[in-house]
Parts: structure tokens; C-alpha cells; sequence
């Protein structure tokens, strides 16, 4: 599982109950509690927002989103995927803090773009928890 610390997040536009009336907004994660599955988020000014895995959102891993844009490129239309390649461009050669945060702006512009460019952190933790089951079944098996 990679360190969740520093990763750019948004907060579901959806998200029904949020204390700090963040929804849609992009933070940074700045501590995780995975035990107690409470992710603490930044947004630029001293008050933090707490959230569970669920209620954020990360891009999908690069190399799945290129091959969702590749595959679902008539479905989503010119404009789309277009935005989702350059998200894309922005997370295999800039991946900076504040380019990240543009692509994040990106893939959160539209109801579309976000359904096709984003997935919970709960997802995204869960895929991490099952490709390191893999690889552990994968070495013991090599043995």
C-alpha cells in the first residue's frame, strides 16, 4: 500500500454530510487513520476536514485511465476524452502538486469526466490491499 500522505483528493460532490462544506472541493491528504478509516484532508487554510475513505475521491492509476479513454472513447465523446488524455499527460510526465491539482480540477469538471477519471480512496485502497495479497501468493508459489 502506497503513502497516502500528500495525495491529491477531492471531496465527493455528492457527500451529504460534511462538517467543513467541502464537496467538490480538492484537498491533500495530511494524516490517515486506514485502522479507524479516517483520512484528514488540507485545503490550504488551518482547518482540516475528516473524512472516511469513501466520501474522497482520487484519479484513477494512469495506466488504467489511458486504457479507460482508449476503450470507452466513443462513449464518452471528443471533449472527454480529450480532458481524460491530458489528465493522463499530467500523471506520466508532470506530476507535480500543482499540476495534479489541475488534473484533479479536470477530472472533476464534469459529472462524466469525474465517473470516467475517478475512483473512491476506499477503491483505491482496496485494489493496493489486493495486488500485495497477489504478490505475496505470487512469491510463495515462486518458492
Amino acid at each position: 500500500m502506497e503513502q497516502l500522505t500528500g495525495t491529491i483528493v477531492a471531496v465527493h460532490p455528492e457527500l451529504t454530510t460534511d462538517p467543513v462544506s467541502r464537496q467538490g472541493q480538492i484537498g491533500m491528504v495530511v494524516a490517515a487513520d486506514l485502522k479507524n478509516d479516517t483520512i484528514s484532508v488540507g485545503f490550504g487554510s488551518p482547518e482540516l476536514g475528516h473524512y472516511s475513505s469513501d466520501a474522497l475521491l482520487v484519479l484513477k492509476e494512469k495506466n488504467q485511465l489511458y486504457q479507460d479513454a482508449l476503450l470507452g472513447h466513443k462513449e464518452l465523446g471528443p471533449e472527454v476524452f480529450k480532458q481524460m488524455l491530458f489528465v493522463n499527460m499530467i500523471q506520466d510526465n508532470r506530476p507535480d502538486h500543482k499540476n495534479m491539482v489541475q488534473a484533479m480540477e479536470m477530472a472533476i469538471s464534469s459529472e462524466t469526466m469525474m465517473k470516467a477519471s475517478t475512483v473512491s480512496l476506499e477503491s483505491m485502497l482496496a485494489l493496493d490491499i489486493s495486488n500485495a495479497n497477489e504478490l505475496g501468493q505470487h512469491a510463495r508459489i515462486g518458492r
